[in-house]
């Protein structure tokens, strides 16, 4: 049933993967077609494109969940080889990325010579305004989705451009190695349940953020969130002095990178206040690369509310961080584990080769293989397990780190 209502589609999205949602009064009709459109997508192919790896585990979590298998790709140059090496149903697009803009990729695409050009690209940028959304059209794109992601909008678009043959299997180009490393497991995506288990360690709230609002949208994966939350809290503490030492060298350009990343890295985490701050940032960064005369210290006054705002959501995403280090069980150093030199760098490539996937069935699956082997493996095998239930990919590298040193 075209147009797809997003209020609707979202609620059968949520039934056909078993979410408790309030879905309200509907017309059962409606749902059982709606519920049949969305599994003619399931199983589809996505290129996701973006060079921020937070954003990258939001997106991911959202289109992994509902069925869809995603490859990822950090630039626009690695988009344009992939779209070449492997068969996509939609090709999911950011806009300033490193090495090659979404733009720039985007054109590339649409002037290869085989049918690979035709394949439908989605902007997905915190761009918004009417002349952003011209821009992708007439890079070749076809449609656009803003961050912070919308599930209901971005399935409402992919519902919209995915074709949906009865053959999408057979019509696959051959996989190649990188690519199948590169998806997705259905098996690993299901998100925990909405409700604290005891074992998520996320408050009732958190100073800075809507956390309904992020959990939402990474369909209530109160584990994954914490896992985002902590990794921002150790990869953007010096954000705000890279800001401030791109606009004491004037560098505009530099300051509107920064800060449009964390404007968008903002939204996906829902840490409000920060969105915020940033986008009125934006917005003056914006007008000044336009040419247009700013007020005197505007950009530093908006600096220093990006400041505050992102001290704010740091100091709570390092509450979690404390409450993390005092939890009893497993942490992630110190594997102290006595191995067969042969087996230890076997695991350690292994383990790697794992997080590089983000495949968490695979880390579970060798940890099993590792107990199978000895019962004295069994500490360090439960805690691979641990680490790869909390999204613990540092902890899990420190591992494999630790085993390839052995001698």
């Amino acid at each position: 049933i075209k147009p797809v209502n997003a209020s609707v589609m979202f609620n059968t999205i949520m039934e056909v993967f078993d979410k408790d949602v309030d879905r309200g009064p509907r017309i059962r009709a409606k749902q059982e077609s709606e519920k049949d459109t969305l599994k003619t997508i399931k199983g589809a192919s996505v290129l996701l494109v973006e060079d921020n790896e937070i954003n990258q585990q939001v997106a991911r979590e959202i289109l992994s969940d509902a069925g869809l298998e995603v490859t990822l790709a950090n630039d626009g140059q690695e988009a344009v080889d992939a779209v070449q090496q492997n068969k996509f149903d939609a090709v999911l697009m950011d806009i300033q990325m490193p090495v090659m803009d979404g733009y720039t990729a985007t054109r590339e695409i649409r002037n290869l010579k085989s049918e690979i050009r035709n394949v439908p690209v989605i902007a997905m940028t915190a761009h918004a305004m009417t002349g952003d959304r011209e821009k992708s059209i007439q890079a070749g794109m076809n449609d656009h989705v803003a961050k912070p992601i919308d599930p209901e909008a971005l399935f409402t678009t992919l519902l919209k451009w995915i074709q949906r043959p009865a053959d999408r299997e057979n019509d696959q180009l051959p996989e190649t190695e990188t690519s199948k490393s590169s998806k997705v497991e259905d098996s690993d995506r299901s998100p925990l349940p909405f409700q604290a288990d005891g074992n998520d360690d996320l408050p009732p709230s958190l100073a800075g953020f809507d956390l309904a609002a992020g959990l939402k949208r990474l369909q209530g994966n109160r584990r994954l969130y914490r896992k985002l939350l902590l990794d921002f809290a150790n990869g953007y503490r010096e954000a705000s002095e890279n800001i401030h030492h791109a606009l004491i060298a004037n560098d505009i350009n530099q300051v509107h990178s920064l800060v449009h990343n964390i404007k968008g890295l903002a939204g996906n985490l829902s840490a409000t206040d920060l969105q915020n701050a940033a986008a009125e940032m934006d917005s003056s960064v914006k007008k000044a690369l336009s040419g247009e005369k700013l007020m005197p210290g505007q950009l530093e006054s908006n600096l220093s509310a990006v400041k505050k705002a992102l001290e704010e959501a740091l100091a709570s995403c390092q509450t979690l961080e404390r409450s993390n280090n005092k939890k009893a069980g497993v942490t992630s150093g110190g594997s102290s584990v006595s191995m067969p030199p042969d087996l230890a760098r076997q695991t350690a490539g292994q383990l790697l080769a794992a997080v590089d996937m983000g495949d968490i069935t695979d880390l579970k699956s060798i940890a099993e293989a590792l107990k199978s082997k000895s019962e004295s493996y069994t500490a360090f095998s439960e805690k691979i397990t641990h680490l790869a239930e909390n999204f613990d990919f540092d902890g899990i590298k420190q591992l494999a780190d630790e085993l390839e040193s052995h001698k």
